[in-house]
């Protein structure tokens, strides 16, 4: 699923809330219990086909954007620091935000919750020539910064029809809910470690903190979702309305819940991990920044 920019965007917007550990929750919600491959028991087989369809989906060229995206957001939340606190921050973020270390996660998550039969027909589906065109859409959308004009008028020239696809695909595809939880994951977590160096005043419980966090995402979720909408529409605008729906139904067949649900589940708790882990090293090696948010 194309998501990334829109993630990007958001996290622009909301680190302003400025940050915390994250303990979002990381559900199996893509795989029943049945044909599910128990932990350690992946045959090279299907690690090999599990490495085909992850590179197949472009998750690494992703990741990469990802990460470096939420780099630069770190350092443009930080306001006027001086050129060594700015390279520190950098160090911290590019560290922990590793596009390797985290596909790496996501692989494991994927091999913990194996299904051998949908492994196949998703692999089936990025295989095919519309699978592969559809990748390399998303892909170069990573790469294109699409001005406003272009997004208003990509909204409005849609039909009632398109616009009822890119919606089906954002449900089944979690796009909109997994931008919204990976963001407030580093909210959570830069929030949390600052916490020690905060004048007691300005500290928050952990149970203010998750009130805050449920109101920050329940106001944002609407707002991202209209971004992801208009993403996809622009990201996906050479595909027929036949083709993008064979997209759709392969995002709504048992395999393509299974691979998004799985995708979301493990970048979730991917985020999670080097969040909590930027943010504590950033408490401890540059404290004196969370003045700026004061």
């Amino acid at each position: 699923m194309a998501r990334e920019w829109t993630m990007l965007a958001a996290l622009g917007t909301v680190l302003i809330f400025s940050g915390s550990p994250a303990t979002a929750s990381v559900s199996n919600s893509g795989s029943d219990a049945r044909g599910v491959t128990a932990p350690g028991a992946v045959s090279a087989d299907q690690r090999g086909d599990l490495d085909e369809l992850l590179e197949r989906s472009g998750l690494r060229v992703q990741l990469e954007s990802l990460a470096a995206g939420v780099r630069v957001q770190f350092l443009r939340g930080q306001g006027r620091i001086s050129s060594q606190d700015r390279a520190t921050i950098d160090r911290i973020a590019s560290t922990n935000f590793d596009a390797d270390a985290i596909y790496s996660r996501i692989k494991l998550e994927f091999e913990r919750n194996l299904d051998a039969d949908k492994l196949a027909d998703a692999l089936t589906w990025y295989r095919s020539p519309l699978g592969k065109r559809i990748t390399g859409l998303e892909l170069m959308a990573l790469a294109l910064e699409s001005g406003l004009d272009n997004v208003s008028i990509e909204r409005k020239q849609a039909s009632h029809e398109r616009i009822a696809l890119v919606e089906r695909l954002d449900a089944v595809g979690g796009a909109s809910e997994t931008t919204v939880d990976v963001t407030l994951s580093i909210v959570r977590s830069l929030t949390r470690a600052f916490q020690p160096v905060l004048p007691v005043s300005a500290r928050v419980s952990n149970a203010q903190l998750e009130e805050q966090i449920a109101r920050a995402r329940s106001r944002t979720l609407e707002q991202i979702r209209s971004a992801c909408l208009v993403s996809m529409l622009l990201a996906y605008r050479s595909l027929t309305d036949q083709e993008l729906a064979a997209y759709v139904r392969f995002a709504e067949s048992e395999a393509g819940h299974w691979y998004m649900s799985v995708m979301n589940s493990a970048l979730l708790a991917a985020v999670d991990v080097a969040a909590a882990a930027t943010a504590g090293e950033l408490a401890t090696a540059v404290p004196r920044v969370v003045g700026d948010h004061r």
